[in-house]
Order: C-alpha cells, then sequence, then structure tokens
C-alpha cells in the first residue's frame, strides 16, 4: 500500500500532549494520529443521523424555523415535479 505524507497544524500544547502519549504507548506520532482519526470516523459514522446533525450542525432562528414552515405550508405534495440535469441550472 502507497502512503502519503500530509502537514497539519496543530499548537506547542497539543503537541506535547500527543508526543507524550505516544511515549506511554511506544507508538509513533504518525500512527497515533492516523489511529485517532480512523477511529473518530468510526464512531462518527455509528451515529444515527439526528445525533450527528445535533452534534455538528447549527440549529435555525426561530424566526428562519418560521420561514421554512410557511415554504413548507405551500409545497403541493400532489405535483410529481420535474427531473432537471445539472446543464439546466447552469
Amino acid at each position: 500500500m502507497s502512503t502519503l505524507r500530509k502537514n497539519i497544524t496543530i499548537t506547542e500544547e497539543e503537541n506535547e500532549i500527543i508526543l507524550d502519549f505516544c511515549k506511554k504507548i511506544g507508538k509513533s506520532f504518525s500512527e497515533v494520529l492516523r489511529m485517532g482519526a480512523l477511529f473518530y470516523i468510526k464512531e462518527a459514522e455509528k451515529k444515527d443521523l439526528a445525533e450527528f446533525l445535533s452534534l455538528h450542525c447549527e440549529k435555525v432562528s426561530l424566526e428562519e424555523q418560521k420561514e421554512f414552515e410557511k415554504m413548507m405550508e405551500k409545497i403541493d405534495n400532489d405535483d410529481e415535479g420535474k427531473e432537471i440535469n445539472l446543464n439546466e441550472l447552469l
């Protein structure tokens, strides 16, 4: 498997915390970050959509929510709509 080299930006304090942990478990800096990132992704993908949105998306204001509700009232659910392609939008 080919490997890639990536640069990251972290604070000195974050660097020290990670390096100390690396020494404790006998792993390289890269390996700890790789393992941590993969673990984070696996855990995030286990969450259901509502939980994920709650953690990662801002809630809309009451005013904006009222606007959405007004738009939803105007939607004609019997309208089958029309399929369009990207060229029609551009």
